[in-house]
């Protein structure tokens, strides 16, 4: 029980962090929008069947998204967006008098 909250915990750092890229993101919604949505590989009104394709998204996708957590613990510079160059001047900030 405690390991699960530990998860969902760090999936919600995960996803406020504005350092991380939003394709990273969109792959914890992925299982989620599967779920929710009426589009299934496998239709819902096939009593068995339509079940286990929504079970299978969740267990295909849950070690790609172990994977990213494990990087964002581990502060992967992989998952960051680029940063802005420190030497670059920023023409919004820049005037001439």
């Amino acid at each position: 029980m405690a390991k699960s909250l530990t998860t969902i915990v760090n999936i919600v750092r995960l996803m406020k962090d504005s350092d991380v890229k939003i394709s990273k993101k969109a792959l914890f919604l992925v299982p989620v929008a599967y779920l929710i949505f009426p589009f299934d590989l496998v239709g819902d009104f096939f009593p068995i069947l339509g079940q286990i394709d929504d079970i299978a998204v969740f267990v295909v996708m849950w070690p790609i998204l172990k994977n990213i957590l494990g990087k964002y613990d581990q502060g992967d510079p992989d998952l960051e967006k680029p940063k802005k160059d420190p030497d670059a001047i920023d023409i919004d900030d820049y005037t001439v008098e």
